[in-house]
This record gives structure tokens, C-alpha cells and sequence, in this order.
């Protein structure tokens, strides 16, 4: 047995106390200090495609603007989408001001003078703008294969929600450049989104507390059991920070809407963009162990030929372990532990902006 699971089980016990009769305190949970890596998967690139529906906690692109790769055909184009401020699914308090920048090309061979512009063709919901000008102006005529940044200040709704306004690039006749659809698509206050595997998430708020950025969120998980979630990573300009430290509301910790605050050893400003990312949620592993472990062992073994081991007593999760060919005895240990924490992999993700 590794010293990973070895060290965990001393963790969970603590979190399993949640599920007793006797009222629930507050309980500080220690965060394991390995550094993660977080797998988002981009969006489609916006020169090319209509928009799909783009919940908050799917996979997004990175919140720090980074250059976008487009096919050959797109770079054939008269419009080339470059990159972009302000990511899909990014959370505002009702009001807040923003700006959002856009960095196009001109792939054509024809100039875009003053009289181009962003005009607004469509948005959801009806009729909110987000404070947006119905065109907004190129800041100079753009020549051919030259690039330009285009921005425009804006203004979250009062009401909580997600929007979208959608905008195409019109030549001086009004009509659109092919291919130009562009959008900025927000979420205002706290709103809950489900994610592939039934799990949503709501977040609640973020601030800075005795030199940490903390931010709380609320789990709708499958039932009332002492699930919990890890690999927690904030995403900062471009750098990650993995928790100080980590605590569950006790109002509601044995029902299945939990809600937890985590703490980062990090100074986040005002204005600065933000993205959390939770990897897994999973129970204590040592709550019904027996039960836990003889499952393990018939899924794993189905899953995996020539997979063995033998369930342990208290104190160990497991001995006797056989593995398969070309499997590593860190993989083993992950398996095994996954599979008796009933570990549910997201990620799910909270984008927002500090006021």
C-alpha cells in the first residue's frame, strides 16, 4: 500500500464524522499538497461556427486571452478570430462594469475603413444588451493582414441569468462580412449548472480574507453521504494555486446539497479574472470498507484482466495486489482507490470576475 493512501485515510476520517446523528460542526479539512494538472478542452473556434449553448462549469478556455489556432480555410478568410478577453460562461454581480476586447484580422484584400463595425445581430435573453453600443466602430481603417483590437464596455444585467449578444463585422452597405460572428456570453449571480454526470454546481461568492482568496460554492451531489471534492485548483494569471485549506458548511452536510469555502494563499485584485476548477468528488473510502472493497475488486477485475488483490482489515486498504501487464502499482493504487471512493470525475468549473 502507498504512503498516498496510507496518509488519505487519516484525512477521511474526519470527513466521515459528517454522516453521524450527533449535530455537525464545522469541520476544517486539510488539502493535500500534490500539484495537479487540469485538462480544459477550447471551445470551437468562433470564426467559423455558430455558437452552441455553453454552460459555466463545462470545460472553457483559459480566462487569460491566448492565441487561437484556426484551419487553413478559416485563414483564407476575409475575418480571422485571433483571440479574446473575457471567457464564455464568465460570472459578474448584478451591475458590475466590464470591458471586453476582441483581436480580429483582416484575411481579405480589401480595407476595412471607418465605417466598419460590430453590429449586434441577435441576443439572449431578447432585447438585454448588456449596456453594448448596436455597433461598435473599428478604432482605425485596418488594411489588408493587418490586425486590430476591438473593445467595448459593458454592463452586467440587474437580473441573475446568462447572456449572450451576438455580433457580426458590417462592411459600410451594412452587410455582414462572412463568416464574422462573434459573441460575449456572461452569467450574473449565482446561477447552478448541471454537469454531464448530474452533478451542478452554484457558486456563492468569492473574496479576500486575512490575505486568502476564498471561494465558496454549493454541490448538488447524488445523495446525503459525506461526499466531498477534490483536485482544487484556482487559475490566476496564468498561474495555479492549490488550496491553503478547505471547509464544509455544516448547515445541509448530510442532505445532498453541500456547500464548502476554499482557500488560496494567493492576492487576487479587483478586476481580475478567475477560474476554479473542481476535479473529482468522492466519499470516504474507509465508511463501509468491506463493502466498498468487494466492489472494487468485481469492477476492477471485469475491467482489467489479470487484475487481483485482497481486501485488508482496518488500518489497510488492500494486500496480496496482482497487476495486469504494464500497469504500475501507482496505478493500482489510483484504481482501487477511486473505485472504493465511488470518485466522480468532472471538471466542473466557476468562472468569475473579483468586483
Amino acid at each position: 500500500m502507498s504512503d498516498r493512501l496510507h496518509n488519505i485515510l487519516l484525512l477521511l476520517f474526519f470527513i466521515s464524522s459528517l454522516t453521524a446523528c450527533q449535530p455537525v460542526l464545522p469541520v476544517d479539512i486539510p488539502t493535500p499538497s500534490a500539484t495537479y494538472q487540469v485538462s480544459v478542452t477550447p471551445l470551437p473556434t468562433k470564426t467559423k461556427f455558430a455558437p452552441t449553448a455553453t454552460l459555466l462549469l463545462t470545460p472553457i478556455p483559459s480566462s487569460t486571452p491566448t492565441d487561437t489556432l484556426v484551419s487553413a480555410d478559416v485563414q483564407n478568410a476575409e475575418f480571422i478570430f485571433i483571440k479574446e478577453t473575457i471567457p464564455d460562461g464568465a460570472n459578474y454581480q448584478p451591475g458590475q462594469v466590464f470591458h471586453k476586447t476582441w483581436t480580429i484580422k483582416n484575411g481579405g484584400s480589401r480595407i476595412w475603413n471607418a465605417e466598419y463595425g460590430l453590429a449586434i445581430t441577435s441576443t439572449k435573453l431578447a432585447n438585454e444588451t448588456l449596456g453594448s453600443l448596436e455597433k461598435i466602430p473599428l478604432p482605425h481603417a485596418v488594411k489588408p493582414g493587418e490586425i486590430v483590437e476591438i473593445g467595448v464596455d459593458l454592463i452586467a444585467p440587474e437580473q441573475n441569468g446568462q447572456y449572450t449578444v451576438y455580433y457580426q463585422l458590417m462592411d459600410e452597405t451594412e452587410t455582414p462580412v462572412p463568416n464574422s460572428q462573434i459573441w460575449v456570453s456572461i452569467t450574473v449571480g449565482n446561477i447552478p449548472v448541471v454537469s454531464s454526470v448530474g452533478i451542478s454546481v452554484e457558486f456563492r461568492k468569492a473574496s479576500m480574507q486575512a490575505g486568502e482568496f476564498t471561494v465558496d460554492f454549493c454541490m448538488q451531489l447524488p445523495d446525503g453521504y459525506a461526499w466531498y471534492p477534490w483536485n482544487v485548483i484556482l487559475s490566476v494569471d496564468q498561474q495555479n494555486y492549490t488550496p491553503s485549506g478547505s471547509r464544509i458548511d455544516p448547515v445541509g452536510a448530510t442532505t445532498a446539497n453541500k456547500c464548502f469555502s476554499f482557500n488560496f494563499p494567493v492576492l487576487v485584485s479587483s478586476g481580475a479574472i478567475y477560474q476554479l476548477s473542481i476535479g473529482k468528488v468522492e466519499l470516504p473510502p474507509e465508511v463501509n470498507q468491506a463493502e466498498n472493497c468487494s466492489r472494487a475488486q468485481t469492477t476492477l477485475r471485469a475491467d482489467y484482466p489479470g487484475f487481483d488483490f485482497t481486501c485488508a482489515g482496518p488500518g489497510s486498504w488492500y494486500s496480496n495486489l496482482v497487476l495486469p501487464p504494464g500497469m504500475t502499482t501507482e496505478k493500482a493504487d489510483q484504481l482501487i482507490l477511486d473505485a472504493m471512493s465511488s470518485s466522480i470525475y468532472g471538471p466542473w468549473l466557476i468562472n468569475g470576475s473579483v468586483p
